[in-house]
């Protein structure tokens, strides 16, 4: 549960969407005469809307709620609504139940009707109208011609609720939908409880733009009689408002006020109910109240989820898959079922859930239940009592008071978890994750296919991770695990049924021209500030971004780092390390606080650049707010495998086929080499080629005023004319450093007085320094210093046939000092043969190479400078506009355009 929009991190964008509607609201609030209007809610539902439009709750038998209708009818009187009437799906039995009872009530329902043409289904609210006409509407609704038209003919008013939500299986929705509606409907909801502003405002400025013109215009294309549908074009169009609550929490709080000429006479002779039908007919509506964005979804959906969890009954493996949908629908739908009756079995958990429902409803824990809880647990009651306390306050502290105190709920409740797992016995001690180097991760990722193996941990083969007992492991976490699990799915719920449509809403802005979306991406990463290539090359380029205010902002977790101009700083959970992983530590972030900054800023697209813990973070926030993401292939892991471990292809070819479906999970990769852009879109990895994007680091580096260090100061023995090689990076076995003790061996047979300066440090120095002794070390060094060495020394060496660009090079070729590497994936991208560099394929030519290096020093002027031109290929402006470009956070230059920048 996400407090979203809680503090001044709010986006422009959301601040302009809630200036728009206040202002429309206050102006609608200031023509209000309370002594002649009567307030109602126009769109709520009980438990008589059993039948949910919403595939998942029918093939898992659920009701839309279980609201009872005298607790409906209390919470409406309560918020001081003089009219009473209630919108079930398809149905007006609530309300003749209340009339049969003498309750002066407004009949009414909200029918779902079809749009035979565009493959959709719309809702209709309806009112005053009589049994017959009911059973009427459900056999016309089949088509949204013939059941407008009907309503029209017997002068029964209809509103279109919700008018961008939609209930459809495609993507893509026609915009000549709205052009038929605007000559359909008189009246729009425009204020609807449980949508977001974006959503409100963008309907609100589509109807401002509908003119008697262009209504009319519009009745001529489709070939439409307004008056068929009681459509009056040279009229304004009637604005309503709704609560759309189902779970009896925030019913009459948004709604409409109805203008009633000369009420308190009126009264004298006529029903509430009558003069709010005629007020209806006749477009005296205002609408009142406020959208909380998602706050107010994501506190119905807790509450339905805490009664689905006590409430839900097996909906039966034949009815889930002989069901209509998606066989992916029907497998999320068995699964849900099965975590759900699961949670039945828990005792704890069910009390819990229960204890949520009171909680909102503003019922307090006797004393008795407070003192039966477990110590582990007390922190929960703490913020159920919150809650209850302050459905007694004011209904936006409520709001507040809820989104924030299951926010905090969640990460305790997580932090609970993570201490346990550690502690718990039923993970084999060599199965503990501090136990694992890279090997053994890699060789052990495997589940089980047989459940009983999964379950409960019987003996299985060796090479999986099944010697974790899930079933017993549950048992352990179960409660604050499955209650997490809630708490998240009740989030990921609400965002993604309010942006289900998001394609259709950027669509939509775009073709009214108001209320656009901004283009803004999150980029995550697990390493920023820390000692390797990826972080380095990641700061050079947030500073690039920061320089140039582009709309890309960083997001790490780190328990030091402070946050900084487009870059967010979330605290890990935890941290862990896995040995032989190379330094970097694995920090886990908070999901709701990560989902919390992506809706508040504003951002509508998400990249990732490292494998670890924040790659599943970005695919949970692409599907949560339904959004594209994108990946920065840095590392290539299967060399990093072949070169760190004795796996053989079988266990290899494993690791490829995980990271194929990794990929595939994203809208666009980015690669830093042409080989690395061929190999996933050829058959191994089989990504489709125009989603595989070739990119560059750039180097925010210059080679400006930088002292010379003078070999002798490196080696005693050393003069100005000594050959001397520079190599730095981290010193692990996959970066090819036990190439070097047999390349120098070589050399020194024909270049005798060579020396090597090594910067950097890693796994395997020590080993390196055993095997070449005559070598310097310097270690991990700062960027003035490896500035200096980069200007002063003579040739780079370069044996990693693992990197996927190599930095390095770029920053050699910056101060001019060439280059030899092998013919491979980024250096070879770079390094043009013999012209700034030299590019071979065995060591035996890696030595020869460097031997005729230092026999021609008459090339080596001609080499520096053009290792320098190289380097100038590689400019921050022009890499960053072509990354913003395939990211689609910028549209491409017309022709025009580019003629203007030209000139």
């Amino acid at each position: 549960m996400i407090d979203f929009l809680s503090d001044s991190s709010i986006s422009e964008f959301r601040r302009d969407q809630q200036s728009q509607l206040k202002q429309y609201l206050d102006r609608a609030s200031s023509t209000i005469v309370p002594a002649e209007s009567l307030k109602v809610d126009l769109h709520c539902h009980d438990f008589n809307s059993d039948v949910p439009d919403e595939l998942w709750g029918r093939i898992l038998g659920l009701p839309e709620t279980w609201l009872k209708t005298k607790n409906l009818v209390k919470t409406l009187k309560a918020n001081n609504c003089d009219v009473i009437t209630i919108t079930n799906h398809n149905n007006a039995r609530s309300c003749w139940d209340l009339l049969d009872k003498g309750e002066d009530t407004l009949v009414a329902a909200e029918f779902t009707c079809h749009f035979p043409e565009y493959s959709l289904f719309i809702h209709v609210l309806s009112y005053g109208f009589t049994p017959d006409q009911e059973t009427t509407l459900n056999y016309k609704r089949k088509n949204i011609y013939q059941f407008l038209r009907y309503a029209a003919e017997h002068n029964i008013p209809v509103i279109l609720p919700h008018p961008l939500y939609f209930y459809t299986r495609s993507d893509k929705i026609d915009l000549t939908l709205f052009e038929k509606l605007a000559v359909m409907f008189q009246r729009y909801e425009i204020l609807n409880g449980q949508r977001d502003q974006w959503q409100s405002v963008l309907t609100l400025n589509w109807i401002n733009t509908l003119s008697a013109e262009k209504i009319h215009d519009y009745a001529r294309k489709y070939g439409l009689r307004p008056d068929d549908y009681a459509v009056n074009p040279e009229q304004p169009k009637i604005l309503t408002g709704g609560s759309d609550d189902h779970m009896g929490l925030f019913a009459g709080q948004c709604g409409s006020y109805l203008h009633v000429p000369d009420l308190s006479e009126r009264l004298k002779t006529s029903r509430k109910s009558e003069l709010a039908l005629e007020a209806i007919r006749e477009g005296r509506v205002t609408p009142f109240g406020h959208v909380a964005e998602n706050q107010k979804l994501n506190i119905a959906l807790l509450d339905y989820f805490s009664q689905v969890a006590t409430k839900i009954q097996d909906p039966g493996l034949l009815r889930i898959f002989f069901h209509r949908g998606e066989m992916s629908d029907k497998l999320a739908c068995f699964t849900i079922s099965n975590l759900l009756l699961e949670m039945q079995k828990n005792k704890n958990t069910q009390k819990f859930f229960g204890f949520v429902h009171d909680a909102l409803q503003g019922k307090k824990l006797n004393k008795l239940v407070k003192w039966n809880i477990k110590k582990d647990y007390r922190f929960c009651i703490k913020y159920l009592e919150n809650i209850a306390n302050s459905k007694h306050i004011t209904p936006e502290k409520f709001i507040t008071t809820v989104n924030t105190s299951i926010s905090s709920l969640y990460t305790e409740l997580n932090q609970l978890i993570i201490e346990r797992s550690k502690k718990s016995r039923y993970i084999k001690n060599e199965h503990k994750l501090e136990k694992f180097c890279t090997e053994e991760i890699t060789r052990k990722f495997e589940i089980p296919s047989q459940l009983t193996t999964l379950l409960f941990g019987l003996e299985t083969k060796k090479d999986s991770i099944s010697g974790i007992s899930v079933g017993k492991l549950l048992d352990n976490l179960s409660f604050p695990m499955l209650v997490s699990i809630i708490l998240l799915g009740t989030t990921v719920a609400s965002t993604r049924l309010l942006y289900q449509n998001r394609k259709f809403l950027n669509d939509f802005a775009e073709h009214i021209d108001s209320n656009h979306h901004p283009r803004r991406a999150l980029y995550l990463t697990d390493t920023l500030r820390d000692k390797n290539g990826v972080s380095n090359s990641l700061s050079a380029k947030l500073k690039e971004i920061q320089r140039s205010d582009l709309p890309i902002d960083f997001l790490i977790c780190h328990a030091d780092a402070e946050c900084e101009p487009h870059l967010h700083v979330v605290k890990p959970l935890t941290s862990l390390t896995v040995s032989h992983f190379g330094e970097q530590e694995m920090r886990i972030p908070d999901l709701m606080e990560i989902a919390k900054i992506f809706y508040e800023g504003g951002y509508d697209r998400i990249i990732c650049s490292t494998e670890g813990p924040m790659a599943l973070v970005s695919i949970f926030i692409k599907h949560m707010f339904n959004v594209p993401a994108y990946f920065f292939m840095h590392t290539d892991w299967l060399e990093f495998i072949k070169n760190t471990t004795d796996m053989n292809q079988h266990e290899r070819d494993r690791i490829r086929r995980i990271m194929r479906f990794f990929y595939q999970q994203y809208s666009g990769v980015f690669v830093l080499n042409t080989e690395h852009r061929s190999w996933l879109s050829g058959h191994q990895m089989q990504l489709d080629e125009n989603k595989v994007f070739l990119t560059a680091h750039h180097t925010n580096i210059s080679n400006e005023d930088i002292d010379l260090v003078h070999k002798s100061t490196l080696f005693s023995d050393a003069t100005d004319e000594t050959p001397v090689l520079l190599f730095a990076s981290r010193l692990s076995k996959e970066k090819g450093i036990f190439d070097l003790p047999e390349i120098i061996a070589q050399v020194k047979q024909s270049v005798p007085d060579i020396r090597i300066v090594i910067a950097g440090c890693g796994p395997d120095e020590d080993e390196l320094k055993q095997q070449l002794s005559e070598a310097l070390f310097l270690g991990w060094i700062d960027k003035k210093l490896m500035a200096q060495l980069y200007a002063s020394l003579d040739l780079f060496v370069f044996p990693s046939r693992f990197d996927t660009f190599g930095n390095v090079v770029l920053e050699s070729f910056v101060y001019g000092m060439p280059v030899i590497a092998y013919n491979c994936k980024g250096p070879k991208d770079i390094i043009k043969d013999k012209v700034n560099g030299y590019l071979v394929n065995t060591r035996g030519e890696f030595s020869q190479q460097i031997i005729q290096h230092f026999q021609s020093p008459l090339k080596h002027q001609q080499l520096k400078q053009n290792a320098i031109l190289r380097s100038q290929d590689y400019q921050a402006e022009s890499i960053m506009q072509q990354f913003m470009l395939d990211l689609g956070l910028i549209d491409p230059e017309t022709p025009a355009q580019q003629r203007r920048r030209v000139a």
